[in-house]
C-alpha cells in the first residue's frame, strides 16, 4: 500500500512540477482529439474502489505507434495489477489488448471538421489470474466519428462491440456492447480536460447493464510530455465506488 501512494504522489509532484516550471503559454495540449494517431508511451496507473471492501489497483504501460496519417496502432498491457478482497488476493499481469485503427477526416462546415473511422482489437488472455482478465480470447470492433466543432472544442462519438472467440474451461463468454460520448476542451497554456460518459450492455450471461461517468483533467509539462487525472464511477449491475486514474504520456 504504501508503494501504491509513494507512486501516485510522486506522478503528483511530477505535475506539479511541470506546471510551475514549463513556458506554458508555448504549449498546446496533445493527445486529446480522438481522430489523431500518435506515436507515444504512456504509464498510467489507477485505483478502483470495487464493492464488498475489494479492490484492483493496476499498471499499465500503452504504445502507440503511428504508421500513417490514417493508420496507427497500440498494445496496452497490465503489467502491474493487484486484486484484494476479504476472500481473494491476486497480483500479476492482465490480459494484452492489440488495436489497429483507422480514420480520415470527411470533410469541413460552418460547424468545423468532422472525421470517422474504425477499429479493430484483439485481446489475449494473459492474465496471471482469474480475477485479473476475463480468461477470454476477443475480437472487437469499433466506430467512431469525432466532431471539431473549433480547435478548442471537440466531441467523439463511439460504438464498441466485444465478443468473445474461444474461452478458458470455466469462464463465461463474453458479449458486451458500448455507446460512448467524450466531450474535449482544449485550454490554455497547454491544458485540456474531457468528460467522458459511456452506457454499457452485455447480451449474454447475466445481460447486465451498466453506466459510467468520467472526468479529466490534463496538462503539458513540456512540449512531449503529458500529465492527468481522471476520476470515474459506475452505477447499476456493476457499479463499484469509484477509481482515480494517473496518467504521463510521452510523445516521439
Amino acid at each position: 500500500m504504501m508503494i501504491r501512494f509513494t507512486v501516485i504522489f510522486f506522478l503528483l509532484g511530477l505535475v506539479s512540477t511541470g506546471i510551475a516550471h514549463a513556458k506554458s503559454e508555448e504549449l498546446k495540449a496533445r493527445g486529446v482529439n480522438p481522430a489523431d494517431n500518435d506515436t507515444r508511451a504512456d504509464v498510467i496507473l489507477k485505483y478502483n474502489r470495487l464493492k464488498d471492501d475489494a479492490s484492483i489497483f493496476t499498471t499499465t504501460l500503452k504504445f502507440d505507434y503511428r504508421i500513417t496519417q490514417e493508420f496507427g496502432f497500440n498494445a496496452e498491457l497490465p503489467v502491474i495489477s493487484h486484486f484484494n478482497s476479504p476472500a481473494l488476493d491476486n497480483s500479476g499481469i492482465g490480459d494484452l489488448f492489440l488495436r489497429l485503427r483507422y480514420i480520415t477526416p470527411v470533410g469541413e462546415s460552418s460547424m468545423g471538421s468532422t472525421s470517422i473511422g474504425v477499429a479493430s482489437e484483439l485481446v489475449l488472455p494473459t492474465a496471471a489470474e482469474r480475477a485479473l482478465g476475463t480468461g477470454t480470447t476477443q475480437l472487437n470492433a469499433t466506430g467512431l466519428a469525432v466532431q471539431a466543432w473549433s480547435p478548442k472544442l471537440i466531441t467523439a462519438f463511439v460504438g464498441k462491440a466485444a465478443q468473445s472467440v474461444d474461452r478458458k474451461e470455466g469462464r463465461a463468454d463474453v458479449q458486451e456492447n458500448t455507446v460512448r460520448v467524450v466531450q474535449a476542451f482544449i485550454l490554455p497554456r497547454g491544458m485540456f480536460s474531457t468528460l467522458d460518459a459511456k452506457y454499457n450492455f452485455e447480451t449474454v450471461n447475466a445481460k447486465d447493464v451498466w453506466y459510467e461517468g468520467a472526468a479529466e483533467f490534463g496538462k503539458m509539462l513540456d512540449a512531449q510530455t503529458a500529465g492527468s487525472i481522471n476520476v470515474s464511477r459506475k452505477w447499476r449491475d456493476r457499479s463499484d465506488q469509484g477509481a482515480v486514474t494517473f496518467t504521463v504520456k510521452r510523445f516521439f
